[in-house]
């Protein structure tokens, strides 16, 4: 029998807990919840959950503060993480996908459904790669081993983290060709293309700036459209 997944709450808000409860319910999965964001980190060292979902509007500290922490710890790096909070506004949305948050979600009229199938969103990552591993991708300085998940740069390995490594994984493997934003949304992060698009300019750029100069200039922006991975001394798949 497959292990369920199991994942952590952190809100002092009875009626998100309520919502995460029906949706972990619902889901076959796992929960652990507890109100402050000090107890939050205790419990990704000992329960090490699947994905955590922090509300912005912990008791004791904000849930971005609580996320840059979380980032930052060994065990956290990687480790699939939504923001949720009764109202989120476009700014501090944008500061959570800087942060490395997954998704981002208002819970205000938020659909118990939507909410649903966005933790699966996240959560399709860890669902199992086809048996067998994809061949690797090279294009100008970069490298990238799927079967591995291992990324190089001119010969050096560079951490990338999981949504970072997808999301170049799908421009590499289309390389040349241009892929809008929407598209990007569903096929990487597997969101509604109608969903905000700001998540994917934001790992484009966390995404260069791992690369470095050379290889980050291979993610080629291209107006009003979308991303392009190619030379940017000239057009070459």
């Amino acid at each position: 029998m497959q292990e369920k997944l199991r994942f952590l709450l952190i809100s002092g808000s009875s009626s998100t807990k309520e919502l995460v409860s029906a949706c972990a319910a619902a889901g076959g999965w796992e929960l652990d919840a507890v109100p402050t964001g000090a107890q939050g980190f205790k419990a990704v060292l000992a329960a090490r959950p699947d994905l955590v979902i922090v509300d912005i509007a912990a008791p004791d500290m904000d849930g971005l503060a609580w996320l840059e922490i979380l980032r930052e710890m060994k065990e956290g790096r990687d480790l699939p993480a939504m923001v949720v909070g009764a109202k989120l506004g476009p700014e501090q949305m944008a500061r959570g996908f800087e942060l490395g948050a997954d998704d981002c979600v208002a819970l205000h009229h938020c659909d118990p459904r939507e909410f649903a199938a966005r933790i699966r969103a996240v959560l399709r990552r860890r669902s199992p790669r086809a048996e067998q591993p994809s061949a690797p991708l090279k294009a100008g300085p970069v490298e990238l081993d799927p079967g591995s998940h291992r990324c190089f740069v001119n010969g050096a390995e560079v951490a990338l983290r999981p949504r970072e490594f997808e999301l170049l994984e799908t421009l590499m493997r289309r390389a040349g060709r241009v892929l809008s934003r929407p598209y990007l949304l569903e096929s990487v992060w597997g969101m509604a293309s109608t969903a905000d698009t700001r998540a994917v300019d934001v790992t484009v750029s966390r995404l260069r700036k791992a690369l470095g100069k050379e290889a980050g200039a291979w993610v080629v922006s291209v107006e009003r459209f979308g991303y392009r991975f190619s030379d940017p001394g000239g057009f070459s798949r």
